[in-house]
């Protein structure tokens, strides 16, 4: 059974460039030594199956696997259609890493001696996004905003994996929408918020952090620490470049 037979049977349609540039990057990898392979056309089957009746990973498909139990998966509907993430078996993060299968298959076949940690990832972004890449960031953003407003009733963990989504695809103009979530009720939404405000160096933040740092969370208050001395270094770095 191909890969395509595989994804049809399952009701699952994925663009033809896609298709193509999977079929072709599983030839470059017949017979090398990678970090990262190719899941064959049983195992695609198996995990879809399993993977379909854990309601977080509804419209995620395992592609890629390291052998360990972890997995580099594709969304294949809703807003972040197309964007790939990362699956481990310890800890749940369904936040995109790659803009596209493309983006991804070009790291790898680059460098087939890394594995997944020390891959160039997508996601979050910088400065140096194109201005479509802005504008399609910013149309995910608003669209799993949209879900999240019109669904009060959502299981914790399901909102929980959007809003680290949302978050993750948040780009650096945008960065001021992430300062409603470091107050959150959700320790885990909260520890990332304060993360990702650090990792883009958002001085704004200072004053919120600290009282996080005060009274937050157990996971926020360690966040929100570490998220001030990356603001600090970035703003040392930017002192020095001057």
């Amino acid at each position: 059974m191909s890969l395509q037979e595989v994804l049809e049977r399952q009701a699952i349609d994925l663009p033809d460039d896609t298709l193509e540039a999977l079929l072709i990057h599983s030839k470059k990898q017949e017979g090398r030594q990678v970090q990262l392979r190719l899941l064959s056309e049983q195992e695609l089957a198996e995990s879809i199956e399993w993977m379909t009746q854990i309601k977080v990973f509804k419209h995620i498909v395992p592609l890629w696997t390291d052998d360990h139990s972890n997995y580099v998966s594709l969304y294949v509907e809703g807003p972040l259609a197309y964007k790939l993430c990362y699956i481990n078996h310890e800890e749940t993060d369904l936040s995109p890493m790659y803009r596209s299968t493309a983006s991804l298959i070009a790291e790898l076949e680059q460098n087939p001696e890394l594995d997944w940690e020390q891959l160039r990832k997508d996601y979050p972004s910088d400065n140096d996004i194109s201005t479509e890449q802005l504008a399609e960031d910013i149309r995910c953003m608003h669209e799993m905003q949209a879900i999240l407003e019109k669904d009060s009733s959502m299981e914790d963990d399901v909102r929980c994996q959007l809003l680290y989504s949302l978050m993750a695809i948040t780009p650096v103009s945008e960065v001021d929408s992430l300062l409603p979530y470091v107050d959150d009720e959700d320790m885990y939404v909260q520890e990332r918020a304060c993360i990702l405000l650090g990792y883009h160096g958002y001085e704004p933040a200072t004053e919120i952090l600290k009282e996080v740092v005060k009274h937050g969370s157990p996971n926020g208050n360690l966040a929100a620490r570490k998220a001030l001395s990356m603001i600090r270094a970035k703003q040392m770095d930017n002192y020095i470049k001057k």
